[in-house]
């Protein structure tokens, strides 16, 4: 069993140097002649010079057998043609990279994993290290913001319960955490807790003004 990689990108080729580490088989796709010849060449992966949006490609490539199809090209529309061909095919898993937010729904409605490009995620942590530096953590999971908040003295919601809050459609809060211990939906807030708190992708803006008026000063 092996991975088909379809994308020389800095993401593809990252992955191909992980999973070969890891001791697993790797065949990649590229329509690159340049980048095609220089892995070959540097390595003793199996890679295909050809376009991944064709079927017969796909298939040169073995992936109704693979362990699973990764789209990892900068452009979305490709990638989510490789993605459906290779359901069509028949492949046991298919995984993309999101080069643009904005696209989302669409991969969604073509029920496929999604993995966002990491320097969407990193330009995320910047925003939130300056312009919300109450979020102390976050992380991007299939279609979905996770945040761990920390309580300040005279945020607004001090002394609320997590019911209290009145979250968003599309907005939950998972738990509240104070010290190693993780508290009931009643308990009161209070400064140095901890809440985990879950947006999903299409609501994004409703979610970060409900972040933003429990979180500040005032």
């Amino acid at each position: 069993m092996y991975f088909v990689i379809a994308g020389l990108s800095s993401i593809g080729r990252s992955l191909v140097e992980v999973l070969q580490q890891a001791g697993e088989e790797v065949v990649v796709i590229d329509s690159d002649k340049e980048k095609c010849s220089e892995l070959a060449e540097s390595s003793d992966v199996m890679v295909i010079e050809g376009d991944i949006t064709r079927k017969s490609v796909l298939e040169e490539a073995g992936v109704k057998n693979a362990k699973a199809l990764i789209a990892a090209t900068n452009d979305d529309s490709d990638n989510l043609m490789a993605c459906m061909l290779a359901k069509e095919i028949g492949a046991k898993k298919v995984i993309s990279i999101l080069n643009d937010i904005v696209h989302a729904e669409a991969f969604k409605e073509a029920k496929i994993d999604v993995q966002v490009k990491p320097d969407a995620v990193v330009a995320k942590h910047i925003y939130h290290t300056i312009l919300q530096p109450y979020v102390k953590d976050f992380v991007y999971i299939n279609n979905a913001e996770v945040f761990d908040v920390e309580v300040e003295s005279g945020m607004t919601c001090v002394g609320k319960s997590i019911k209290e809050l009145n979250n968003p459609k599309g907005t939950k809060v998972l738990w509240l955490k104070r010290g190693d211990t993780y508290l009931s939906e009643e308990d009161k807030i209070q400064p140095e807790d901890h809440l985990t708190i879950v947006i999903k992708g299409e609501f994004s803006k409703r979610g970060t003004e409900f972040i933003n008026k429990c979180f500040t000063q005032g």
